[in-house]
């Protein structure tokens, strides 16, 4: 009997030093009935002589796009050209540990259908140090939605290349190309208002820490973030207790934006902006939030002060 197919869906701009091993770390998973979809989205750099280099293979398809546009639209893309029965996302700078579709996999073997997604933590590899750590992550399993949104950041959020899906939890939960440039994590709680997670405790996906990261562009990602979880409210019939939450849930993520943002010294008028809008927004929950009172004293103090606070607190990485 022939395993169902998984589609891994290797998304990627500019990424050339990093492309290779990500495509060998596709190639080289342990379950067989894959196909490989390479999405280059316009890239300027040797990204289409990297893919070309691994072309003989059949089980790669190249979708090589001679204009870069969002990164949502080329996802669309990749799943409309995909043929597997579960997709696996992942980035042209990251890579897969061998295992990682077939553990998956089998975890999928042992569930009945209201079950879309297994997922896990991963590592972080920092390349100016060559370090591997263990990335926080959400760690629950079932109907999860509830829980995503209100531990959200308090326990890290989904790690966006480990999940595994059923092809078919895409058919009504697509992104959104008006979103730029992806909305990444945010599609995992759309999937968590129809589906349930599986999670699993082995690391099996390695993300890379460099300087060109998307995710250190930090206004960039919470206005995708805000829109994505406005489309969710948009998109679904929730109950009152989970637009609750998910207006609790946008609340803090800008009170810990704004916190970001003093602690680092950076856009100090947005900063501002975004904790009157999460007061404005939900009083309540901002004056439960610690991270409200902290950035409240940052707002209210003068440069030198702000400045000392930093000082004699520990770094945060910008």
């Amino acid at each position: 009997m022939t395993k169902p197919k998984v589609s891994i869906l290797i998304m990627t701009y500019n990424q050339d030093a990093y492309l290779a091993k990500a495509i060998q770390s596709a190639l080289a998973q342990t379950y067989e009935n894959i196909e490989i979809l390479i999405s280059n989205n316009g890239s300027t750099d040797n990204t289409s002589k990297i893919v070309e280099s691994f072309l003989p293979n059949k089980k790669i398809i190249f979708q090589n796009y001679p204009t870069n546009e969002s990164a949502t639209l080329r996802q669309n893309q990749a799943l409309d050209a995909a043929t597997g029965d579960f997709i696996s996302w992942l980035y042209g700078d990251d890579y897969y540990l061998d295992q990682k579709v077939a553990v998956q996999m089998r975890a999928f073997d042992t569930l009945d259908q209201s079950y879309g997604v297994v997922y896990g933590p991963g590592y972080i590899h920092h390349i100016s140090t060559d370090e591997k750590v263990l990335s926080s992550c959400m760690n629950y399993s079932g109907d999860c939605l509830h829980i995503f949104l209100s531990r959200w950041l308090k326990d890290g959020s989904i790690n966006p290349i480990s999940p595994l899906v059923r092809s078919k939890c895409y058919d009504n939960c697509r992104p959104d190309n008006s979103i730029s440039p992806s909305e990444a994590e945010v599609l995992y709680l759309q999937l968590a208002v129809s589906y349930k997670f599986l999670y699993l405790e082995e690391p099996l996906v390695v993300m890379a820490e460099h300087e060109s990261n998307l995710g250190k562009q930090i206004e960039l990602n919470l206005l995708t973030h805000e829109k994505s979880i406005l489309n969710l409210l948009q998109r679904n019939k929730l109950s009152k207790k989970t637009q609750h939450l998910v207006h609790a849930h946008l609340c803090e993520i800008k009170i810990i934006a704004s916190w970001h943002c003093f602690r680092t010294n950076r856009n100090i008028p947005w900063a501002k902006s975004l904790l009157k809008d999460a007061f404005t927004a939900n009083s309540l929950s901002c004056i439960k939030n610690k991270y409200f009172s902290l950035s409240l004293v940052m707002f209210l103090s003068p440069e030198k002060i702000r400045n000392w606070i930093n000082n004699i607190l520990p770094k945060v990485k910008v």
